[in-house]
């Protein structure tokens, strides 16, 4: 539901499900953002890493209820978006990724994107987001503390050897429920 909603707000965009078809695309969109990498590993991104993305779900969740697009316009490749609709709990969406292409950022692409996820995520009657930012990324922390979300929770992940702190972060959204 939240894939239809999302796409029907993106218009005249594009809004395709990432595949191993257009995983490429994926793949050449994280290596224009080595900023954004450089806070999260110690590596640059690899085909296996975007190739498990498409199927990674949190506990209790089925493919069914994971969104994970690629977004382009008439410039070509503009975002990454992987959405879960109800998780952690019925009336959250968990915004996993929104990832901008490198030669866009700072241009309002990730506000607008940013916008419409919360307005289909509305209209599909959640009344909150969460994400996972992590600390080092200082411009995603800026971003999301800019857009209205508010740090919730700490946690720890380790990755390459390396352990980072994620901030948990929820914004409320007012709800809009649309009949299916």
């Amino acid at each position: 539901m939240f894939y239809e909603r999302f796409c029907a707000l993106c218009a005249p965009m594009r809004v395709e499900r990432i595949t191993l078809d257009n995983l490429s695309r994926v793949i050449a969109l994280f290596a224009s953002n080595p900023d954004y990498f450089s806070c999260v590993q110690s590596h640059p991104v690899d085909a296996d890493e975007c190739k498990a993305d498409i199927t990674m779900l949190p506990p209790g969740k089925t493919l069914a209820d994971k969104t994970y697009m690629l977004v382009s316009d008439e410039h070509g490749d503009l975002a990454v978006i992987d959405f879960v609709e109800r998780y952690p709990d019925d009336m959250t969406g968990y915004l996993g990724f929104l990832i901008v292409s490198g030669n866009r950022r700072g241009h309002g692409a990730g506000t607008q994107l940013l916008s419409m996820i919360e307005q289909a995520a509305s209209m599909c009657g959640l009344s909150r987001i969460e994400l996972g930012c992590y600390e080092t990324n200082t411009s995603g922390m800026a971003f999301w503390k800019g857009s209205g979300f508010s740090p919730i929770r700490n946690s720890k992940r380790e990755t390459d050897g390396i352990v980072y702190t994620i901030v948990s972060m929820e914004k409320h959204i007012e709800t809009e429920k649309v009949p299916e």
